[in-house]
């Protein structure tokens, strides 16, 4: 059976095996002192320390956590972190769930299929990651990987948050750099960045926007201290939609410029997508109806994910240039996604609601403006403030008042 002493004994015996001084292995990823107690079973390595330890010794970082069971799964691990990257979820799901009725092997690579089945079952909106979280947890237990089994838990997050259980979801984050914390052999500094990015969506979720903000500025002083500039167009995305909330364009802009440069920088295409949106929400919030309209033209991607956002912005820019049948049309393509999750992405979303009823209002059909009015009205009674739900509460008192 493999023991945290069994991977110590590992990189001692590969070290003197290369005729490496403990000095020499160590490099500037940690200091001889810290790996000197991993070898002797008294500190544990996180898996990016395993990572950099089997490359300076030529390995791969499963040998030290190897058993039975690790050559089998190998493959499928490699085959499914490939469709996971393609955001092949489904097929993911697809594949995994029948091994779910199976008991998988006491192996890290089952570990991290699950990781990757966790994911999945998120972005598809399938039951079952909590059973995967909970696999993965005994497994990194077992080989003593506490750092590994604080960032599954945190995958624990996404499931919360689809199913708005936000306050949860804030508590779990928090638990879990307390733990990542407590356990960490050196410091990754991607996780603590995915943490305060965590942090700082659910924040705002829980219309603490003070909070958030703060939590996206750690985050990105952390990432620009390290040099890694993770999630930077995220981050700068994020705060320039919490200025927008305060009204404050200014610094709306000047965010999402940044945002913008990250985006190219990466050539990532939903975050150049995303940018774009954001464009069309600040025009929007200038009340640059026109721009608006030429912005959402050139939108990059006719068949996006994020089109019921264009035509919600559309929808009003019509509205307010006095075109309500082009408003009408392009409003009545917007639809609730249920992968929707954030409250105010989802408020976003029911203000075409509110305007649909104001221009039938208009045309004396208030029968049919209080029906769509009223479905966003039950929507939005528990999410955060902002200008687009305070707006649909309006509109139904001025409906049904009448």
């Amino acid at each position: 059976m493999t023991t945290k002493l069994t991977i110590g004994d590992k990189v001692k015996q590969m070290r003197k095996a290369k005729g490496l001084t403990q000095t020499d292995l160590a490099g500037e990823h940690m200091t001889k002192s810290m790996l000197s107690q991993i070898e002797n079973g008294r500190a544990l390595p996180s898996m990016n320390t395993l990572q950099f330890l089997a490359g300076r010794l030529g390995t791969d970082a499963g040998y030290f956590l190897e058993g039975e069971h690790e050559a089998e799964l190998g493959p499928l691990v490699r085959k499914i972190e490939q469709q996971y990257k393609a955001k092949q979820y489904k097929e993911i799901v697809a594949e995994i769930q029948p091994l779910m009725k199976d008991t998988l092997p006491m192996a890290v690579d089952a570990a991290r299929l699950m990781e990757f089945y966790v994911g999945s079952c998120y972005h598809t909106g399938t039951e079952g990651g909590e059973e995967g979280i909970e696999r993965a947890v005994e497994i990194y237990e077992r080989f003593g990987l506490f750092v590994e089994r604080a960032k599954i838990q945190y995958l624990a997050y996404a499931l919360l948050f689809a199913k708005s259980r936000y306050q949860d979801g804030l508590e779990l984050i928090r638990r879990v750099r307390k733990e990542y914390v407590s356990n960490k052999v050196g410091n990754d500094f991607l996780f603590e960045i995915d943490l305060y990015y965590a942090e700082s969506v659910t924040l705002s979720a829980l219309a603490d926007y003070s909070g958030s903000r703060e939590a996206a500025l750690a985050a990105l002083k952390l990432s620009h201290e390290e040099g890694v500039y993770s999630l930077s167009d995220h981050l700068y995305r994020l705060l320039s939609h919490l200025a927008l909330l305060h009204n404050d364009l200014e610094q709306a802009e000047a965010y999402l410029s940044k945002a913008k440069l990250f985006a190219q920088f990466t050539e990532a295409a939903e975050s150049l997508e995303l940018v774009h949106l954001g464009e069309i929400r600040l025009a929007l919030a200038k009340q640059s109806y026109g721009e608006v309209l030429v912005l959402a033209e050139h939108y990059p991607a006719k068949d996006s994910q994020f089109m019921p956002f264009v035509h919600m912005m559309m929808g009003i820019a019509h509205y307010h240039l006095e075109r309500d049948e082009e408003a009408l049309a392009v409003l009545s393509k917007v639809v609730l996604n249920d992968q929707v999750y954030h409250p105010l992405d989802r408020v976003d979303l029911l203000t075409a609601y509110a305007y649909k009823a104001k221009i039938f209002a208009k045309q004396g059909r208030l029968e049919e403006a209080r029906h769509e009015v009223r479905f966003a009205y039950d929507q939005v009674k528990d999410y955060p403030p902002s200008e687009y739900a305070d707006l649909i509460r309006q509109t139904y008192q001025e409906l049904h008042d009448n």
